[in-house]
């Protein structure tokens, strides 16, 4: 039987029979152009899931692979990326070929939501994961071993899938984040020297890098935070941490430039601060809606701070002076 990548597509829904999949698997395992014509439809799969109609994919024919299998992989990496809400699924049971499920394991997928995006989407497991403007976090195909591991640069709001057999872990420049099943909250920026992880539901045990023997097993509505290279724990309502799922920026305690650095990711814009110094900035608390727009932030803010702004439209550039 002639295997074409219409075929492979209706393994990818499920279609075909127990027999079906192991000659299948077989015919993956007899030749390295099987098996890369087997990876280019399930790049090719996933494309078509993300920005179509995933009932369509019924009467859709393959993308044209000819010279265009790089084209293909970064439109699917780009579409991830700038999606307001991306659900992923991946269904791995039926790869009976141990080689083909240790590659799925270790094949990295890249998530990132774009300055001015929140990126919602589902893992192997059925751990949910909404990643906040800036992020970006690398998971497996498949989650493989005795551990499911990811790693976050920036942060992100996790809804663990519990599986007492495998440890759900977070990593980060600063801390490894291990869970069983459970709600919590992580901002790992590097850049900017910030680690927290907030509790929401269940319990987490946090690590440090740094110093390998503090380890911290976290209760709701606690948040643990570094100081000075040192993680702390302190009491904190989740609500408040999380604030940015329901697109809203808490400026609470953030000096100008931090308060910057925000807009920017938040709104997707760029901002120039085009002046000497920065200016005082008044305020101790308040929060701003995303929803309402840059211009409207920027002259709330500017009723607390000595500063004016302007735009430029040909570039949508903003300039602090």
């Amino acid at each position: 039987m002639e295997i074409t990548k219409e075929y492979i597509f209706k393994c990818f829904r499920n279609e075909l029979s127990e027999k079906e999949k192991a000659d299948l698997d077989a015919w993956i395992a007899e030749d390295e152009a099987n098996a890369g014509m087997y990876k280019e439809a399930l790049v090719e799969y996933e494309y078509l899931l993300i920005n179509g109609d995933v009932d369509a994919l019924k009467e859709m024919a393959p993308v044209s692979h000819s010279g265009k299998t790089g084209i293909v992989r970064t439109i699917v990496k780009a579409a991830i990326g700038v999606a307001a809400a991306v659900a992923i699924f991946f269904t791995a049971t039926w790869l009976s070929d141990y080689r083909m499920q240790k590659e799925l394991s270790r094949n990295l997928i890249t998530a990132t939501a774009l300055p001015g995006q929140i990126v919602s989407m589902g893992l192997p497991d059925g751990t949910s994961v909404q990643l906040n403007s800036g992020a970006t976090m690398y998971y497996p195909a498949m989650f493989k071993g005795k551990e499911r591991e990811v790693r976050l640069e920036g942060e992100a709001f996790f809804e663990v899938a519990h599986d007492s057999k495998k440890p759900f872990i977070v990593k980060t420049f600063a801390s490894d984040i291990k869970v069983l099943g459970t709600k919590f909250n992580v901002n790992a920026d590097r850049n900017a020297g910030e680690f927290s992880v907030t509790l929401a539901e269940g319990s987490v045990q946090v690590s440090s890098l740094a110093d390998p023997g503090r380890i911290i097993v976290m209760k709701p509505d606690e948040k643990v935070y570094m100081a000075d290279g040192k993680l702390m724990v302190k009491r904190t309502k989740e609500k408040d941490e999380i604030r940015w799922k329901d697109g809203i920026i808490d400026i609470d305690g953030l000096d100008f430039d931090e308060l910057i650095d925000k807009l920017e990711m938040a709104f997707g814009v760029d901002i120039v601060i085009d002046r000497e110094t920065l200016p005082e900035f008044k305020y101790t608390g308040g929060r701003l809606r995303v929803s309402d727009g840059i211009e409207y932030a920027l002259n709330v803010l500017r009723n607390g701070s000595d500063f004016t702004w302007s735009k430029d439209f040909r570039t949508g550039t903003i300039y602090i002076r």
